[in-house]
């Protein structure tokens, strides 16, 4: 018994540091209802990494929306200056349609 109690200490313990990051996770997104001055909002409190998914997010969301199939870092570059300066400028456009406008070549 005194080995079993000892076994499950040593496992809640090392669970300990994987629940404490699993809590810092950031929420979940709808990116459908948000809009640019919410994004723009969430992206400047956010650390580079979480800012990066977002970005790759959209990236995907738009290769879907379009077909697009090829990851071009250079052209992830450029949609993200010509996002932000999008939605500064319209801070009341949805996200993804705002993403549609600046990121889809008709």
């Amino acid at each position: 018994m005194r080995s079993f109690l000892f076994g499950a200490v040593v496992i809640c313990l090392m669970a300990a540091p994987v629940m404490a990051k699993k809590s810092a996770q950031p929420q979940n997104i709808d990116f459908g209802s948000y809009t640019c001055s919410e994004f723009l909002q969430e992206v400047s409190t956010s650390d580079a990494e979480t800012a990066g998914f977002i970005l790759m997010w959209l990236d995907g969301y738009l290769s879907g929306v379009s077909g697009d199939n090829v990851l071009n870092w250079k052209n992830l570059d450029i949609f993200t200056d010509k996002f932000l300066n999008y939605c500064t400028a319209h801070p009341k456009a949805n996200m993804l349609e705002a993403a549609k406008k600046v990121g889809i070549s008709r």
